[in-house]
């Protein structure tokens, strides 16, 4: 599957898995979670364009995007993922703000 297909794939799944969880579809949620795993790992079986494809995700406008990319880009640019979960820790209550602040605290 193509670089942009699987960005698609990652970022569709990480809006509806939000959505589900802020609404308690845990059903949902849980099948938004294995399309976005999925797509996370052949983007990071891409190597250095998988990466740089996830990098660019930080800058999505979707907060449930940016928050995923950011723990998923933690392992290979942590400085640029810990500046956006400081970012996300830091915004209004939400369940982003509270998984953010989790990541950080792992």
């Amino acid at each position: 599957m193509g670089q942009h297909a699987l960005v698609r794939i990652y970022t569709e799944a990480a809006e509806l898995h939000g959505r589900a969880s802020n609404d308690g579809d845990h059903r949902s949620a849980n099948a938004q979670y294995s399309r976005l795993i999925a797509a996370w790992r052949e983007l990071r079986a891409q190597g250095e364009d998988g990466r740089s494809a996830l990098a660019a995700l930080l800058q999505d406008s979707n907060l449930h995007v940016r928050l995923w990319a950011a723990s998923h880009a933690l392992e290979f640019a942590p400085v640029l993922a810990e500046a956006e979960l400081e970012r996300l820790a830091h915004g209004p209550a939400s369940v982003v703000r509270l998984d953010a602040e989790m990541t950080l605290s792992e």
